[in-house]
């Protein structure tokens, strides 16, 4: 509802049913334009826009799918007419129509999903925080909430292959997370896994999780996580709650996917984020521009290792790059960080000490 009082004021504070069925009704529409993104690899400028599907992530999960799968082609048809050659699906619009392939196939124009550079972002912003708590990768319990998805799955491919000690897999379906675990052992046969559709008994244990489902929002709760633990939430809306921030100042709670786009990004837009700040999928349209690389990139159900290596190694050469940490629309600052170290520390201490 926040985004509602930003962008739709004249609705604000209504009854949601009646916010609901006005967004129903509100046609897909250009939103800004983006300006002054500048590659630091050779200097090319590009230039782009925003378009806006105003429906709430519950109701693009709920309603007719056809319904909701009209009013994202019309918002991309509204950027393919305005010259666009390639488009980006943010959130919530590119789980409808298999990961984005409904969407590709009704376009002239390219789709991408944006999903590998959020996996890219992702596993880089939870293994630096994770080091900076003093959290060894090889000792490490991982848990992936959220593991037979798309981003889900690549991210737990792309961990195990860090050599962790243990990788915990959630999800909601007994079978998929199966199928997971069984592909996930045959690349990694050492690696110790454990599957659970259980969310506070499979991150219980967890030095280190990433989550990213579609569940909505709010399905993380402050009494979940273990002292010291980080959590990467790259999931819109968060999984994380809010009540997290006040209630579990020994954990700490990174957005995953927050980048910096180099020159001087104007996206004359309310995400959210200091000007210039964007999320990952949004920065992997820009960055395929750049590239001149105008063809499907993050399309369907199964996403590629090698895509998310590839795409990070072309931020990296266009100047890209995670914007410091942040979480619950604040920047995480090294006190903040300190503060995780020290309380996990003495918590460790005290559980010593009852052992005894």
């Amino acid at each position: 509802m926040r985004d509602i009082a930003r962008h739709l004021p004249n609705v604000a504070g209504k009854r949601l049913p009646l916010v609901e069925k006005v967004l129903e009704w509100t046609p897909s529409y250009h939103a800004s334009h983006i300006t002054g993104i500048r590659s630091e690899y050779d200097g090319t400028e590009i230039e782009g826009d925003f378009y806006t599907v105003p429906l709430f992530p519950h109701q693009i999960l709920s309603l007719d799918r056809d319904f909701v799968l009209g009013k994202i082609i019309d918002a991309c048809k509204l950027a393919q007419d305005r010259g666009a050659k390639i488009v980006g699906l943010g959130a919530y619009t590119s789980v409808v129509g298999s990961a984005g392939m409904a969407v590709a196939n009704a376009m002239e124009c390219a789709v991408t999903s944006g999903n590998s550079y959020t996996v890219a972002t992702a596993i880089e912003g939870a293994t630096t925080v994770a080091k900076l708590l003093d959290i060894s990768i090889p000792d490490a319990t991982v848990a992936v909430v959220g593991a037979t998805g798309s981003i889900g799955n690549v991210c737990a491919k792309i961990i195990a292959g860090f050599g962790v000690k243990k990788l915990n897999l959630i999800a909601r379906s007994q079978l998929r997370l199966e199928n997971c675990a069984k592909e996930l052992h045959e690349l990694f046969p050492k690696l110790e896994l454990e599957v659970s559709t259980n969310i506070p008994q499979g991150i219980q244990t967890a030095d280190i999780i990433i989550s990213c489902t579609a569940s909505g929002g709010d399905i993380l709760q402050p009494s979940y996580f273990k002292p010291g633990c980080v959590i990467c939430d790259v999931a819109v809306p968060h999984d994380v709650c809010r009540e997290v921030a006040h209630l579990r100042p020994d954990v700490l709670v990174i957005e995953g996917g927050v980048v910096e786009a180099p020159g001087h990004a104007e996206f004359n837009f309310d995400f959210g984020f200091p000007e210039g700040i964007c999320l990952a999928c949004m920065a992997e349209t820009m960055i395929l521009t750049l590239e001149k690389r105008f063809e499907n990139f993050s399309i369907g159900r199964g996403l590629h290792i090698e895509k998310v290596q590839e795409i990070s190694e072309l931020a990296k050469k266009h100047g890209f790059h995670l914007s410091g940490f942040r979480a619950f629309d604040e920047p995480v600052t090294q006190d903040r960080i300190e503060q995780v170290r020290t309380l996990a520390r003495e918590s460790r201490i005290n559980r010593k000490v009852i052992q005894l």
